[in-house]
């Protein structure tokens, strides 16, 4: 079974404000040179621990847990296009 190459994601804890943590997803297309958020928490917790933990179930999440997660595979743009609607489509 051919894999797409997987993501290259990376958790982090930031304190914004004494005592409060959220964690961050963070992704890079681009041999980790630039890194972007992809998702974050919306609340704060009180320990850096529950943070980490809540952070790290969510990037379990995103993939499976055999082969991790993977890129989305790529679209073929020399392939035939696929009709929406029309002759033989709707039938």
């Amino acid at each position: 079974m051919q894999q797409t190459p997987l993501r290259h994601l990376a958790l982090s804890v930031d304190e914004p404000e004494p005592g409060l943590f959220h964690w961050m997803l963070l992704e890079s297309e681009d041999a980790m040179k630039t890194w972007f958020v992809v998702e974050a928490s919306d609340d704060a917790y009180d320990t850096f621990s529950e943070a980490w933990e809540d952070g790290a179930a969510t990037l379990r999440g995103l993939g499976d847990a055999q082969y991790g997660p993977r890129a989305e595979v790529a679209e073929d743009e020399s392939a035939d296009p696929v009709l929406e609607s029309g002759p033989g489509v709707d039938d």
